[in-house]
């Protein structure tokens, strides 16, 4: 997996690649807490999942770990660009309750 973060304004772009699983979560749950810890500013976190290709219980861990620390500061949880079967397992998770899904993240910064 691969992954860049791109703070705008409140919000924390961060677009991931490849698989979000057991050996990959925790680099990312590192990396975004580190985010929000240097940013006290953010309310809005945007994942781009284009070029994800697979999530695991461990991927949809770490999202609703932010998801509770954007209600703290409340704010929202965006995805964008998902493709169909990983638009399946979000939805499928629970994730539609408590995000919203995009075609684009420019779309969202216009909401934000």
């Amino acid at each position: 997996m691969h992954f860049s973060m791109e703070k705008k304004g409140q919000a924390l772009i961060v677009a991931i690649q490849g698989e979000l699983d057991l050996h990959t979560s925790p680099e990312f749950k590192t990396e975004i807490s580190k985010a929000f810890a240097a940013h006290l500013d953010l309310k809005y976190l945007i994942f781009n999942v284009k070029e994800m290709t697979f999530i695991d219980s461990s991927g949809l861990g770490v999202i609703l770990g932010r998801y509770r620390d954007l209600q703290d500061r409340e704010g929202r949880l965006y995805f964008v660009q998902a493709n169909p079967q990983i638009k399946r397992v979000l939805e499928f998770s629970g994730l539609r309750k408590i995000s919203i899904f995009a075609d684009s993240t420019q779309e969202v910064l216009e909401q934000v």
